[in-house]
């Protein structure tokens, strides 16, 4: 490519494809001990050849969701999930879901992190040259909810029933379901 010569995004895409071959899982997480290819692998990887071809990559957030769960230990960490759309040069675009997982401020940066790695992954068709993800499966913890708001915000019998069967079919302790219980004969009195 001459120093004058201006390449289409399509054009530059394909460039760097042929460029970049291959990014390996070279990264381990500490705690679980999964082997994975972080976001400086993927830029590390990416970043020379983009910058060869004249190509840039913008995002954009089209939406987003901050909640807080409850960990294993009982501890509280903050959820973000993004939609993120990318553009290159511009022109062509694209977009992901991706979520991170914080204890203090970083969910949202981790978040966009990982929707940058995705989105160059798939949009390079970049492999690790490593077993299919799929062979694996993960067990999540579901959010906490918060049972005492719930059960002090129904305001008539009827909500009470609701909540009751929401609580069992989600196996709730017996005290949120004593608690339920308590709650509707006090709705039943007031009636």
């Amino acid at each position: 490519m001459s120093n004058n010569q201006k390449l289409s995004a399509d054009e530059i895409i394909v460039a760097v494809m042929r460029e970049v071959q291959a990014v390996g899982k070279t990264e381990t997480n500490q705690s679980q001990g999964f082997k994975f290819r972080g976001i400086d692998a993927v830029i590390n990887a990416v970043g020379p050849a983009l910058r060869k071809y004249g190509g840039y990559i913008v995002p954009e957030i089209i939406s987003t969701e901050h909640t807080v769960a409850q960990t294993a230990r009982g501890g509280t960490i903050n959820v973000v999930r993004l939609q993120v759309a990318y553009s290159i040069n511009g022109v062509i675009s694209g977009s992901v879901a991706a979520e991170a997982f914080d204890a203090g401020d970083k969910a949202t940066a981790k978040a966009m992190s990982v929707a940058y790695r995705t989105f160059l992954l798939q949009l390079l068709c970049l492999p690790t040259n490593e077993p299919d993800p799929d062979s694996e499966s993960y067990e999540a913890t579901p959010v906490a909810r918060d049972w005492d708001k719930e059960i002090a915000n129904t305001k008539d019998i009827e909500e009470a029933k609701k909540l009751w069967s929401t609580a069992t079919r989600e196996g709730a302790s017996k005290d949120v379901l004593n608690a339920i219980q308590a709650r509707g004969e006090e709705l039943k009195q007031n009636k």
